[in-house]
Order: structure tokens, then C-alpha cells, then sequence
């Protein structure tokens, strides 16, 4: 005999009807995970890989698969013993006429297309598929001896538009019978049916020396409702959920025995999932910036194995906002809000094989050449630059990268690749300017994050935002009756209108402007635009629309012209006057006048709104006035000045002296070379010349 026909044998002996002292015997196997996933009728041993562990379940333990790595694998059958000739498996050769498999499980999160609680086989081709779609719709699925595939799927729920409800336990059931069809059940209640079967032949099954698998695909599977299917992969993920008393039955079970079965248990526990809350930390009362590592949530944090300092976080001491730059955004910097409401904004971006005419997608980058697509932050990183009293300096660089992580041979044809390369400039009263160095393509769209459980809708207003020009004159947008028009002229000026007190803004250069994100709306789903590709994700896609809350996801408002290599981002609680007068002073800044004086004006630098004069050889004060007016306000004016011979310096303005603190801050940057910078910042508002002394 053959060793396949053995495993054959093997596998019918168990799924058998067999009576012992006149009691039927019905469960041909069983896992009840407690602290284990052997098969526990037989005591076969099923080994788990990845970062599945065991939490508390319905009775005793149930086992949690990640999401992103974990599975369970193994087989009743015995090793096959050396020497032993292998035959080829008779055609037809099948396992039990009918079935049903039982489960309990809870979802953390929708699967990014099928997953499997339990399969054998082919997929799609032989055996059986006990899975979860991407609505969260339990399906039971089998294959006859025609090699039809045929499914028996629950329905998504018309309100909500998806299936089980997240972070609940399920009682499931999948029935097979090769006359009746196949039945699927939903807490005891009947929840689909199938019987589309031109032949009675029963379940086809092949590869049974694979044995079972749970919780993640045999083959890779692209994630649904892609953006772009050309430029959507394969890809691997597990099971987001909690499984527990997993059950195969050597019978096609009646919807009297079903409710039985599910009323017979309650849960003792329930689901556990820790909060996927977007990080944050507690503030410290300081203005600066340091490493640290920002915590999602156990399963995702587990992925990263770089160690301790993986991300840095921007904080002000007057303001409860903050600027991070977290590994789960690919380190672009977001503005948060008091409340955790981010905001984010685009890498330099390009694009390859746009409409598949320029070759094949295996062989060359294809899609959205960005930063979102590196996923495991391969070459996107962060770096503290500076960190004083006055400003912070960080810089973020990163390769411009597909799905795939292919570059493409850009600009110059040396392998390099077409990198980005940014430096924010933030200072202590809650902006910053990005400046962003030469390169290749777009770099700014205005993005608000949504956090897991959140639609776009819980985190922004309809009316999402506001153009201002220089001018004073305003304009508010809504979208609740579709994309608005931008149509306010010479508008430099977007504040986003977040759920907050504190309100994001973005400043460009005169002659800039913003444009209407005006694509990928799903009206049935929100107002806004809606994908979860990015961030924290993943699948290799550089587009999935959301359908439900249940991930981490974006949305974009506008996209727009810098007109310049930079743009000054903020947050503020204090209303457009303050926007406005920011916007003029960093577009028009106040002449500086320093006549008498040996230190050298080299001009204002806009990219770090900041003021550049460099000293004498042994000069310790500065005397000059910025010629303010309502055009060019003075307000809140930095100062660097190179090769700095002295220490800390005093302010006077106007005369008066301005004592060191939160409307003073100095700063001293050493160089290389041992010379030193003195960065200084001033706290004020005024439309008049304003007189300013610095000594030490």
C-alpha cells in the first residue's frame, strides 16, 4: 500500500462514525488551545509559527494569531519511513462524505482578503477553506471531484456594510453535505446556503501529506478593493483574530444541532485586544526633541526588531501638540493635535508603468514611486540635527521606492535611485518650516490619519478647511455635498479643520497654491477620501480603498504648488490673525537693518525662517532693527548668527531687557570645526520697526 493511500485511510478511519458501548462518538478532531495547538483526540502535534501567542478564550486559552506572521500547520498522518515507495494518490480517492467544522472567533481587524480559520488542500483547487473575508463574512468553501470550486458565504450586514462586528466572539459553523450542499452559521442562526452542485461526488481532496493550516494563506493573496490592481500584489498576512475550540464534525450538522451547540456555551472571557490607539507620549514640559520608540499596539510593535530608539518626538513647552516622526507613518512628519488628531503630508513622490505601456510589472518598478511604500522602513530615516532652547533640527531622508522596494535608475543613471531628503526647521511657538532639498516630484498633499476605529468623518469637520490669501480675505470648504472648488485667488494659506482646539496649518510661498484632492471618493462610504494601505500596513499595494474603521488608515483633502523648496507647517489655538501675520512676516519679512555694526547680514532664509548674520572675530553684541510694518510684521523672529564668540547673550528690544524664558530662547550649535552657531528666538508681534540688542 502506498503511503499517500495510508494517509488517505488514516484521515477516513478518524472522520468516521464509530460507536463505543452504544454512545456516537462525532467530533473527529479538536483543538482546544489550551496553551497548545496539538490536535488534542489524537495528540497530533501542530507546530505555530510566527508571532502567534495564547490569550484567554472562550474556555481556558484560545490562540491569537497577529495578523501579519502567524500560522498553524500540521497532520495527522505519520513520517513516511525511508525507502518506502511513494505511488501517486488514486484519482477521486476522498475524505468524509459530509462535515462540519465549528468554531469560536473574534476579529481584531477585517483580513486583507481571505483568511483561513482552517483549510486542507488546494486552495481553490481540492480540499476544503473554513475562512474569513475581507468584510469579516465567515465562508465555507470546498472543492468536488470536478475540481469545481464552490462557496457558501454569510452576507455583510447592508447597515454597516461589513460582516461580524470587531472584538466579539462568534460561534461559527461550516456544514457540507454532498446532497444537501453547504450551510453556513452565524451564532446559531442560519446564514447562507449552497447547493449548486451538478454531481454528488463529495470533497476532493490532494497534498494531504501538507496537513491543515490555520490562520494564514498557503498561497499569497492580494489585498481587495485595490486603488490600482497592476500595482497591488501577492501578499503575506495572517488571521487578525482570536480563535478558540476549533472542532471538525464527522457529520453535516441541522440547524437544530447548531443552536444546540451554540447555546450550550458562553463565553468566559472576553476578547482581548489591546487598544491600537496611534502612539503618544506624556508631555514632558519641555520644548525639544528626542529618541524614543513609539508603542502602537503588542502585535505591531513585535514586527520591528531594530531595538530602542527607533523614532523621534518633537515637544513644545507652551503648546500640548506635538511633531512626530514614527516608523509607522515611514518617519514623514505629522503634526498631533491635543487630542491625537494627526496631520501628515506627501514624500517627493514619482510613478512608473502608469497604464502597464512601458513593460512588464515584474520586471520594473511599477505604481507610486514614494515613501508609503517602504514598508519596513528599509532606508527611510530620522535624525536629530539640533535640539536647544530656541529651535529644533531634524532631518528625514529617504529612498523613493515602490511596493517591492525597486527604485527606479533615476536621475543620473549611477544605481542610486531617486532619494528624498528633507530638513524641519520647528521652532518653540509650534511651526516649522520643511524644507525640501533637491530631487524628483511632488512632495506636498495635505493628509489627515485615522486612527483604528475612526472614519475620516470622527476626525475632521465637513467643513475641513480654510484658504486665506495675504490679503486678509478667507474662505471656508465643505464637503458634505461632494469635493468643493478651491476658488479664493492668490490663497498661500490652508488651516485644516480637525476635531480639535489645536488646528493644523500650512503656509506656501506667494505664487503657490492649493488644488482639491478630487479623486478615489467612495460616497457611500465618507466624504473623503479613504485608503488603509498606509500606514502601518503591510501588503504590497500602493492603493486600497477602506470599507470600515477597522484599520489604521489616510485621507487626503488637497495637494499643492509650494512655488519654493519649502513650507511652513504649524499648529494653533489662537485664529487666523496669528496664521496671517505668520504668513507675512515668513513671505515678507522685515528689512534688517544693522548699519555700524561689524557683524555681517547674509539675508533672510526663508527655508529656516530665520534671520543669517555672521559675527566679527571678537564682537559680543549685535545692535540692528527689523524694519516692521503691516505688510512685514515682526513676529516671532529667529536669529542665527555664525561663529559666535561668546556664550549666552542678553535681549534688549526697544531698549528694554527681556529676561531669558519662554519669550527669549538662545541656543548654542557647535560645528565641526569648532566655531559655534547662536541660534535665538523672540517671542512678539508687531507692525513698527522694532529695535533689538543682543550681548553678552
Amino acid at each position: 500500500m502506498s503511503n499517500r493511500k495510508y494517509y488517505v485511510l488514516v484521515l477516513i478511519f478518524m472522520f468516521s462514525v464509530f460507536y463505543v458501548s452504544g454512545q456516537e462518538s462525532e467530533i473527529a478532531a479538536q483543538w482546544s488551545f489550551e496553551n497548545s495547538a496539538d490536535e488534542t483526540i489524537s495528540g497530533a502535534e501542530f507546530e505555530i509559527t510566527g508571532l502567534a501567542k495564547f490569550v484567554p478564550g472562550v474556555k481556558g486559552s484560545a490562540i491569537k494569531f497577529d495578523g501579519f506572521s502567524s500560522f498553524v500547520e500540521g497532520t495527522f498522518f505519520p513520517e513516511e519511513e525511508e525507502g518506502q515507495e511513494e505511488e501517486e494518490e488514486e484519482e477521486g480517492v476522498g475524505l468524509p462524505r459530509a462535515l462540519s467544522i465549528e468554531t469560536w472567533v473574534s476579529l481584531g481587524a477585517y483580513p486583507w482578503n481571505w483568511a483561513p480559520i482552517l483549510t486542507i488542500g488546494k486552495y481553490k483547487v481540492t480540499g476544503f477553506y473554513f475562512g474569513i473575508d475581507s468584510r469579516g463574512c465567515p465562508g465555507f468553501h470546498v472543492s468536488d471531484a470536478t475540481s469545481v470550486w464552490h462557496e457558501c458565504n454569510a452576507p455583510v450586514n447592508p447597515e454597516t456594510k461589513a460582516g461580524m462586528e470587531l472584538h466579539q466572539w462568534y460561534h461559527v459553523v461550516g456544514t457540507y453535505d454532498p446532497r444537501e450542499g453547504l450551510a453556513i452559521y452565524v451564532n446559531g442562526e442560519l446564514a447562507g446556503t449552497y447547493n449548486d452542485f451538478e454531481f454528488d461526488y463529495g470533497i476532493a481532496y490532494s497534498n494531504l501529506d501538507e496537513g491543515f493550516r490555520m490562520g494564514m494563506n498557503r498561497v499569497e493573496l492580494p489585498p481587495s478593493d485595490p486603488i490600482r490592481d497592476w500595482a497591488t500584489y501577492p501578499s503575506r498576512y495572517s488571521l487578525d483574530g482570536i480563535v478558540d475550540e476549533l472542532k471538525i464534525h464527522n457529520m453535516a450538522l441541522d440547524a437544530d444541532e447548531v443552536k444546540k451547540l451554540y447555546t450550550s456555551t458562553k463565553p468566559e472571557n472576553q476578547p482581548l485586544f489591546e487598544a491600537r490607539n496611534f502612539p503618544g507620549v506624556e508631555s514632558s514640559g519641555r520644548f525639544g526633541a528626542n529618541y524614543t520608540t513609539l508603542e502602537y499596539y503588542p502585535e505591531w510593535d513585535a514586527l520591528w526588531p531594530s531595538g530602542e530608539h527607533l523614532d523621534v518626538v518633537v515637544q513644545f513647552d507652551d503648546m500640548p501638540i506635538k511633531t512626530m516622526f514614527w516608523r509607522g507613518t515611514r518617519y514623514s512628519a505629522c503634526w498631533v493635535t491635543e487630542n491625537g488628531k494627526w496631520m501628515a503630508d506627501q514624500s517627493r513622490e514619482t510613478g512608473s508603468n502608469w497604464f502597464l505601456g512601458e513593460g512588464s510589472r515584474d520586471d520594473m518598478p511599477t505604481g507610486c514611486i514614494e515613501h508609503m511604500s517602504d514598508v519596513q522602513c528599509r532606508s527611510s530615516r530620522v535624525s536629530i540635527i539640533e535640539s536647544n532652547e530656541a529651535r529644533v533640527v531634524v532631518n528625514w531622508r529617504y529612498l523613493q521606492m515602490d511596493v517591492k522596494f525597486r527604485q527606479l535608475d533615476l536621475p543620473n543613471n549611477t544605481g542610486f535611485g531617486e532619494w528624498g531628503n528633507e530638513l524641519y526647521y520647528i521652532y518653540p511657538d509650534g511651526a516649522g518650516v520643511r524644507k525640501v532639498l533637491p530631487g524628483r516630484g511632488g512632495w506636498q498633499e495635505t493628509i489627515l490619519l485615522n486612527e483604528p476605529g475612526t472614519r475620516p468623518e470622527d476626525n475632521i469637520e465637513l467643513d475641513a478647511c480654510k484658504l486665506l490669501n495675504l490679503e486678509g480675505e478667507s474662505k471656508s470648504y465643505t464637503w458634505e455635498h461632494g469635493y468643493p472648488e478651491f476658488d479664493l485667488e492668490d490663497a498661500v494659506i490652508q488651516v485644516i479643520n480637525l476635531k480639535s482646539e489645536y488646528k493644523p496649518f500650512l503656509i506656501f510661498r506667494e505664487g503657490g497654491g492649493f488644488e482639491v484632492f478630487n479623486l478615489e471618493v467612495r460616497p457611500e462610504y465618507s466624504h473623503f477620501p479613504w485608503w488603509n494601505h498606509w500606514p502601518v500596513a503591510q501588503v504590497i499595494s500602493d492603493g486600497r480603498s477602506a470599507f470600515a474603521p477597522d484599520r489604521a488608515a489616510h485621507s487626503s483633502l488637497s495637494w499643492g504648488d509650494p512655488n519654493g523648496e519649502a513650507a511652513l507647517y504649524g499648529m494653533t489655538n489662537q485664529g487666523d490673525e496669528h496664521v496671517l501675520a505668520l504668513a507675512r512676516s515668513w513671505n515678507n519679512p522685515p528689512a534688517l537693518n544693522a548699519d555700524g555694526s561689524s557683524f555681517k547680514s547674509l539675508g533672510y532664509d526663508y527655508t529656516q525662517r530665520a534671520y543669517m548674520l555672521e559675527s566679527g572675530d571678537e564682537e559680543r553684541a549685535l545692535e540692528f532693527t527689523l524694519e516692521g510694518s503691516t505688510r512685514s510684521p515682526v513676529y516671532n523672529p529667529a536669529f542665527v548668527i555664525a561663529n559666535w564668540q561668546g556664550g549666552d547673550v542678553q535681549l534688549f528690544v526697544n531698549g528694554k531687557e527681556v529676561k531669558e524664558g519662554k519669550g527669549f530662547r538662545q541656543g548654542l550649535e557647535y560645528q565641526v570645526d569648532g566655531s559655534a552657531d547662536l541660534v535665538v528666538w523672540v517671542e512678539i508681534s508687531h507692525e513698527n520697526p522694532v529695535q533689538f540688542k543682543l550681548s553678552n
